[in-house]
C-alpha cells in the first residue's frame, strides 16, 4: 500500500540567543507560566476507548470526559485485544503489568514528564517524552505522542510546554511542584514541535497511525535548574529511535524473546514517579503495537517503547510510544515507527531553523509505501 505522508511543523517560540545559564527571555515567561495552582489543575491527556468505540480522555481518578464525539469509531473499538498475536499471557513471571522502575541508567535520565496548556481556556495537561539521538548540534530532540504536540480536535498546538526530565529522583515532597531546582536534570522550555500532516487532517481516530512526533530544545536559553551549562541531550544522555521493522512472531517468549518489549513513563496518579510495563508484544495489523498486559496509566502518554534493552545500562532503540488504550480493559497500544514518516519527520525536527516566527512549513519530501 503507497501513500504520502506530509509533515506539518510549527515554531511556536523563538530564542534570543543568551548563555546556557540564563533562560532567554520566552523560556522564562513560560516558566513563570507554571504556578502550583496550574500545576495541580494538570489532568493527563489519555485517550481511552469503550467498548462502542467511542473515545474519552481519562483523569487520574478514572473520571471520563467525552473526546471527539463528534466522529466516534464506526466499527466499534478500534481493535478487538483478543485478536492479536501475542506470546503474553497472565501469570507469566517475566510479564510486568505496572511497576516501579528500578533500574535507574540512562532510560531513567532521559525520560521525562511533560507540561502543556491546550490552548485559551483548555486546561492544563501531562505527557511523558524521551530525550532521542539526533546526531545534530545545537538542539535536541524529544520523541512523543502527537496528541502530546498538536490538538487535532481544536486543530492548534500545544502552549507553554516544559520538559523534565528524570523527575522521579526529585528531591521536592510533593511531585511535581515545578521547583526546577530539586529535580536533578532541570526543566527545559520547548521551542518548536513536529507532527506528520496526516495528524492534523486526517478524521480521529484514523489518525492514530501518526501519533508520533518531536519536540525540539535549543541548546541555548531554554533551561532552568542544575547543569544548566549543558545542552539537553549532554545533561541527560538519549536514546536511539528503530526505523527497521521492530516485531518479531519467533515463538518465543519472556525477556530474552525478540519481541519483549518495555514500555515507559510518568502515570499522573503515580507522580512523581517513574513508572514501567513489560511483556513480549503484539501487532495490530500493519500500523501498531499492542502491550496487552500494560496497566500504564494518564500521563504516561508519549514515553517511549524500547526493544530491546540492557538492564544494566537502561540502553537500547525507541521503537513505539504509548498512544491509547480502552477503558474497560488493560493494554497499551503505540504506532509503529518503522515504514512511516517518523524518520523523514526527525530529519524535519532537525533541518527546522530557530529563527523561524511560527510560520507553518509544509513538506512533500516525506514519502514512503508498506
Amino acid at each position: 500500500m503507497s501513500r504520502l505522508l506530509g509533515a506539518i511543523v510549527t515554531i511556536t517560540m523563538t530564542v534570543t540567543g543568551v548563555a546556557n545559564a540564563t533562560p532567554s527571555e520566552r523560556a522564562q515567561k513560560v516558566f513563570d507560566f507554571w504556578t502550583a495552582e496550574k500545576i495541580a489543575e494538570a489532568k493527563p491527556f489519555d485517550i481511552v476507548f469503550n467498548e462502542r468505540g467511542l473515545a474519552y480522555l481519562r483523569d487520574t481518578d478514572g473520571s471520563l470526559s467525552p473526546y471527539q464525539h463528534s466522529t466516534p469509531n464506526p466499527n466499534g473499538a478500534l481493535i478487538d485485544p483478543g485478536q492479536t498475536n501475542s506470546n503474553s499471557g497472565g501469570g507469566r513471571s517475566w510479564v510486568v503489568s505496572l511497576s516501579n522502575w528500578p533500574f535507574g541508567g540512562t532510560v531513567q535520565n532521559v525520560v521525562g514528564r511533560i507540561l502543556f496548556q491546550r490552548e485559551e481556556g483548555g486546561g492544563y495537561f501531562i505527557c511523558s517524552g524521551t530525550v532521542a539521538k539526533d546526531n545534530k548540534s545545537g538542539r535536541s530532540t524529544i520523541i512523543t505522542a502527537a496528541h502530546c504536540i498538536y490538538n487535532d480536535e481544536n486543530k492548534s498546538f500545544m502552549k507553554n510546554v516544559v520538559f523534565i526530565p528524570n523527575q522521579d529522583e526529585t528531591t521536592g515532597d510533593n511531585g511535581t511542584d515545578f521547583d526546577c531546582t530539586n529535580d536533578p536534570n532541570g526543566c527545559w522550555a520547548i521551542d518548536f514541535g513536529v507532527v506528520d500532516e496526516n495528524w492534523t487532517t486526517v478524521d480521529f481516530p484514523g489518525n492514530l497511525e501518526w501519533d508520533y512526533g518531536y519536540y525540539v530544545v535549543n541548546d541555548i536559553g531554554q533551561h532552568s535548574g542544575p547543569e544548566a551549562e549543558k545542552a539537553l541531550d549532554e545533561t541527560t544522555g538519549s536514546l536511539p529511535i528503530d526505523f527497521l521493522p521492530a516485531y518479531s512472531a519467533d515463538g518465543d517468549t519472556g525477556p530474552d524473546s525478540l519481541d519483549y518489549t518495555r514500555a515507559l513513563g510518568y502515570p499522573g496518579d503515580r507522580d512523581p514517579n517513574f513508572m514501567y510495563c513489560a511483556e513480549d508484544a503484539a501487532e495490530i495489523e500493519d500500523t501498531h503495537f499492542w502491550l496487552p498486559s500494560c496497566g500504564m496509566t494518564g500521563g504516561s502518554s508519549g514515553g517511549p517503547w524500547v526493544q530491546p534493552m540492557d538492564i544494566r545500562t537502561g540502553t537500547g532503540p525507541i521503537i513505539s510510544v504509548n498512544s491509547f488504550g480502552f477503558e474497560f480493559r488493560t493494554g497499551m497500544a503505540g504506532p509503529r515507527l518503522s515504514g512511516n514518516s517518523a524518520r523523514c519527520l526527525l530529519d524535519q525536527a532537525k533541518a527546522v531553523g530557530f529563527e523561524s516566527d511560527g510560520h507553518i512549513v509544509r513538506s512533500s519530501r516525506c514519502r514512503t509505501s508498506r
